[in-house]
């Protein structure tokens, strides 16, 4: 008869208490395996899901542009118009399209009319622009202005503060100006100087190289271009609330709210048209938070809260994405043209849209 030693017995026993050991870690790893597994699954699934809806949403924001084009501006009455009847105004508010749309994103339409066309900027108003942003900086001026003409001249002959091919070399990437009208919006702060005065500017949504004019419209402007007017904040948020409801149709609507003295710098900037629109727009989808989506489909059956929730119960952050497209609207028996596709764009400011009219 074999007897086992108390020791044969004691490394028989931590054999065993290793084998558990293994076997335990083993399915532990597949069971995190697994999870990990499951989650990219749901991942892959919401991602899919979610680019389902932006195309969805692009598609009826394209045609609520070809819808609009149609549509006459309506006369005066006190007849509710249905939304076959009413011809919207693309300054970047949360729309209502046509056709529906998923209830996880949402749309606005900005026309480029709102922002500062650099392309067609002169020379004199952007030292007028720049005025609001330095001061009176004779000699930075000075620099600023000379480094905007030898980029956009065609030739290569550097003025007395400006810069030219011999000083891009010499930064680090190096580069050439282009020595033509400026092409992108990115583009000015390659320019000497320019990177410092616009360093806390989200540049996309004050300027832009669409449109045939400089100037832009107050009714579709965004916060960031009408504050880089020189227009102070309350004046602003007056001016985002008010057109909801009523276009501004001249200076004169401003004297209201505004006091003559600005309302007469404003003018002398000689940058606004309150007529003025283009063909080009900027379509923004957005796609909500998981607790916005949770929440709407708890809410089903209140369908007052489900029509505020674009607005209401999105918490303002400081910098909103949202899928960008910008297209150039050729009529309505063609497709819009995409110009520019940016995934990752950031809204204008949208802090105005949880104020009321009363709150200014």
């Amino acid at each position: 008869m074999n007897i086992k030693t108390p020791s044969q017995r004691g490394a028989i026993l931590i054999i065993v208490l290793w084998f558990i050991v293994i076997v335990t870690i083993i399915v532990a790893v597949l069971a995190n395996e697994t999870r990990l597994s499951a989650q990219v699954v749901l991942h892959n699934k919401i991602g899919l899901q979610t680019w389902s809806d932006t195309l969805k949403a692009l598609r009826a924001a394209e045609m609520e542009l070809l819808l609009n084009d149609k549509l006459e501006d309506p006369p005066d009455t006190d007849v509710p118009l249905t939304h076959f009847q009413k011809k919207l105004r693309f300054d970047g508010r949360v729309l209502d399209l046509a056709y529906p749309i998923p209830e996880t994103v949402t749309v606005r339409i900005y026309d480029q009319a709102g922002r500062i066309n650099l392309k067609k900027l002169s020379l004199q108003n952007l030292k007028r622009l720049l005025k609001k942003r330095i001061g009176n900086d004779i000699e930075k001026m000075g620099v600023l202005s000379d480094a905007w003409q030898d980029w956009t001249d065609r030739d290569d002959l550097k003025r007395l503060n400006g810069a030219e091919k011999d000083y891009y070399e010499t930064l680090s990437p190096p580069y050439e100006p282009r020595n033509a009208p400026i092409e992108t919006v990115e583009e000015l702060l390659l320019i000497k100087g320019f990177a410092e005065v616009f360093k806390d500017v989200e540049m996309d949504t004050v300027f832009t190289v669409y449109g045939n004019k400089a100037r832009i419209n107050p009714n579709l402007a965004t916060r960031e271009a009408l504050m880089l007017l020189g227009i102070d904040e309350e004046s602003v948020n007056t001016i985002l609330t008010q057109r909801r409801e009523q276009e501004f149709k001249s200076y004169n609507d401003f004297n209201e709210f505004m006091e003559p003295e600005q309302v007469l710098e404003i003018q002398q900037l000689q940058l606004l048209n309150f007529n003025y629109t283009t063909r080009f727009y900027t379509i923004a989808v957005q796609v909500k938070k998981p607790e916005e989506i949770e929440k709407l489909a708890n809410d089903d059956d209140d369908k007052s809260d489900k029509n505020n929730s674009n607005e209401s119960s999105v918490p303002q952050q400081e910098k909103e994405q949202a899928y960008m497209i910008t297209v150039q609207f050729r009529g309505t028996n063609r497709k819009p043209k995409k110009l520019m596709v940016n995934p990752y764009g950031v809204l204008p400011d949208t802090r105005h849209e949880h104020l009321s009219s009363d709150d200014d």
